[in-house]
């Protein structure tokens, strides 16, 4: 019988709430857990980043008093970082951990964090040649390009929730993760989080 986890996601857009379910789903399943979002978040509308922001502390709060083991938030850097130590990339995750306050100081153990460079568009992008959607992409090549840009080749002119949703998820189940880790080093460091905790929660649980 696989572990359950239940988690929580805060997150600015309907394409976060579809890449990154499916995309914890597949990798937890690898590890024998059972990953089950709760309703707590922003599903269903476009939150932006001050809201994300602006909420994470008290949505983290009732997950936590829900006994919820992983809290997930992100945002987007909002443009390009190119630097080999992506300072701006630094210090958006930064801006995060400060947004959480002493939730993140007593339970650090409970949260994964991510900025998007630029945005979550970025990543589907590098893995849309997965599902025909676009040619594959050198590494490290798409944050250069603006959102607006990648959103004509992955959602054409049907830039709406109901669209993003089914590309998004389509991308993520169909995704090369390890792959996407090479090509984007936002992605690689929220992968390597996530693979860590999963890790731990393996060996601090029970079936």
């Amino acid at each position: 019988m696989k572990k359950r986890l239940d988690y929580t996601l805060i997150a600015e857009g309907y394409a976060e709430y579809a890449f990154v379910p499916t995309y914890l789903k597949l990798v937890a399943d690898q590890s024998g857990i059972q990953a089950v979002r709760s309703k707590l978040g922003f599903k269903g509308r476009d939150a932006g980043k001050s809201k994300v922001l602006q909420e994470a502390d008290p949505i983290s709060t009732v997950a936590i008093l829900q006994n919820h083991q992983l809290i997930i938030v992100g945002i987007d850097l909002d443009g390009a970082d190119h630097e080999v130590e992506q300072p701006r990339h630094t210090a958006e995750c930064q801006t995060i951990v400060a947004a959480l306050g002493k939730n993140y100081k007593i339970y650090p153990d409970r949260f994964v964090y991510f900025v998007t460079v630029q945005a979550i568009e970025q990543w589907l992008a590098y893995q849309a040649h997965k599902v025909g959607l676009a040619q594959k992409f050198p590494v490290n090549s798409l944050e250069s390009k603006q959102q607006s840009e990648l959103k004509k080749i992955l959602y054409g002119q049907k830039d709406n929730g109901f669209t993003m949703d089914r590309v998004a998820e389509n991308i993520a189940s169909s995704a090369d993760f390890e792959e996407l880790s090479r090509q984007s080093r936002s992605f690689k460091h929220f992968h390597h989080q996530v693979v860590e905790f999963l890790t731990q929660y393996n060996k601090t649980t029970e079936p």
